[in-house]
């Protein structure tokens, strides 16, 4: 009874504090609960931040090689087309080399036969020749330049003069042509068949 007694012997603003204390241990565990609650879902939002930022740096990657795939094919394919382009002339050049040819052998059995006959093949190589050099080909193989067996073929040979100075340093020259050599853009499509001099 002695409790009970003390009860009813506190007064009204006793108990009003009792109250308030309570309630502010309940709200002090009610901000402690938020609190953690906000920190799990702050923790929570962290993650999935950075899940996100991971994917978007995996899909950034897969974009970049994919971006520098395509421009390595584009690249490729560009290549490709050249070269098939570059072998498709040198094709159709090696077939009409062969017509020049002819017409060179024959310009100078036409000058014994008349000067109309040469003119008009001059004409025609003149023409060819042109063409030729739209297209980018090169004919090379004169007589007096240097012998080079990388764009020269050497069908035979001869010796020079005893002559010449011993102290000289002596090269290979061509001294008679008898077929050009042609390329395109320093792409070999015919060597020169000539004859040297040592």
């Amino acid at each position: 009874m002695n409790s009970i007694d003390n009860d009813e012997n506190l007064s009204e603003e006793e108990i009003e504090e009792s109250i308030e204390e309570v309630q502010r241990r309940e709200s002090n565990e009610d901000e402690i609960a938020k609190k953690n609650i906000e920190k799990s879902e702050i923790e929570n939002l962290k993650t999935q931040n950075d899940l996100l930022k991971q994917e978007l740096a995996d899909l950034n990657n897969k974009y970049l090689r994919l971006a520098a795939e395509y421009k390595n094919y584009q690249e490729r394919s560009k290549k490709e087309k050249s070269n098939i382009r570059s072998y498709s002339l040198i094709e159709a050049v090696s077939a009409i080399l062969p017509i020049i040819d002819d017409i060179e052998r024959t310009l100078p059995s036409f000058a014994k036969a008349g000067e109309e006959y040469e003119k008009g093949l001059n004409m025609i190589l003149k023409r060819t020749s042109e063409a030729l050099k739209k297209l980018g080909v090169e004919s090379f193989g004169e007589k007096g330049e240097e012998f080079d067996p990388s764009i020269h073929n050497a069908s035979s040979k001869i010796e020079s003069d005893e002559n010449q100075d011993e102290d000289k340093e002596t090269s290979t020259v061509i001294s008679e042509v008898y077929q050009k050599g042609y390329k395109i853009n320093e792409k070999l499509i015919r060597p020169a068949m000539v004859q040297v001099r040592d």
